[in-house]
């Protein structure tokens, strides 16, 4: 219930920050495991994300955004899953992150691991190329794109939905290449619509 009344309040006030435009919606399945693999921009990508999409996301968070107990209640009904990057001790996020795709479930990672801005390019994280594999659950390339604009409110943002990646079909078992291979459709998306 939480989780619902959230997303239809943060469409709301999201219509009065931004103009969304959601291109390939209909690669979103309806049911079924997705791992939502997404570049990472602005602070803004994992509401937009949150808002579009009718099913619930389990994202992968930076466990930062635990330390209060407000912000800890609040994201931890949101679903997220926190992961401390700093310590490289990821067992709890992984085997929480597995049980959501063996759920049936969607979870959204950032491959990038971190905000990246102005064209900045980092070797993607293989986490996404780890979750794919383990589970065969599809992978869902998106690409967020904030267009470049002088307006102050409604800037034009696009989110494109590539079709699913089926990582197992690729016939490599090395992650740092799947993981760019995942990257690469979501740089491929961002270039066709900018």
């Amino acid at each position: 219930m939480f989780y619902t009344s959230m997303r239809w309040l943060l469409k709301i006030i999201l219509c009065f920050i931004f103009r969304i435009e959601v291109i390939g919606i209909k690669n979103f399945p309806k049911n079924g495991p997705v791992i939502v693999a997404a570049n990472h921009t602005s602070n803004y990508d994992p509401v937009i994300l949150f808002s579009i999409f009718n099913r619930k996301i389990h994202f992968l968070a930076k466990k930062e955004l635990f330390q209060r107990r407000m912000t800890n209640w609040f994201f931890q009904k949101l679903h997220a899953i926190p992961v401390d990057r700093q310590s490289g001790v990821v067992i709890r996020p992984v085997r929480r992150s597995l049980k959501v795709i063996e759920n049936g479930e969607v979870l959204g990672i950032f491959p990038e691991g971190k905000r990246c801005k102005n064209g900045e390019s980092v070797n993607p994280k293989k986490g996404v190329a780890f979750f794919g594999l383990k589970t065969g659950a599809p992978v869902l390339p998106v690409a967020i794109i904030f267009l470049d604009t002088k307006k102050w409110i409604r800037k034009p943002v696009k989110v494109v939905i590539g079709p699913m990646m089926y990582l197992n079909e690729l016939k490599r078992s090395d992650y740092a290449v799947l993981a760019e291979a995942v990257m690469n459709r979501s740089r491929e998306l961002r270039e066709m619509y900018t």
